[in-house]
């Protein structure tokens, strides 16, 4: 049983049915003009940005908790210490930053899809 990659997940759902047509072009169609605003593309590209920016302090900072540790030279440690309080710094405002993006990005898919609800 193959998987879908995750990151054809989202383009899947963005591409729809150009409003001119009759609606029965199946979803991810590729001569179906996709529904996605440069805009809202733009937002998709800095919410996954962000959020691999976070990824990579997480996996900084375990690294230096781990060196941490394991250390003896409190020169060293102090270092560490400073080096953690850094990321741990910029975690917390990366994050707060990627929750307003989301929030944004959010709003952006509902107002799109809005456009395409048959309902």
């Amino acid at each position: 049983m193959s998987q879908t990659p995750r990151s054809s997940l989202g383009s899947a759902f963005l591409l729809g049915r150009d409003p001119g047509t009759d609606g029965d072009a199946p979803l991810g169609d590729p001569t179906v003009t996709g529904v996605a605003s440069p805009e809202l593309r733009q937002s998709l590209a800095e919410v996954k940005g962000q959020a691999q920016f976070l990824l990579y302090l997480a996996d900084q900072i375990e690294e230096s908790l781990d060196q941490l540790s394991n250390e003896n030279d409190s020169c060293h440690g102090a270092f560490l210490c400073k080096v953690l309080g850094m990321y741990s710094s910029q975690l917390e405002s990366k994050h707060h930053g990627l929750g307003d993006k989301i929030a944004e990005t959010c709003q952006e898919i509902y107002v799109t899809v809005r456009e395409f609800d048959p309902v």
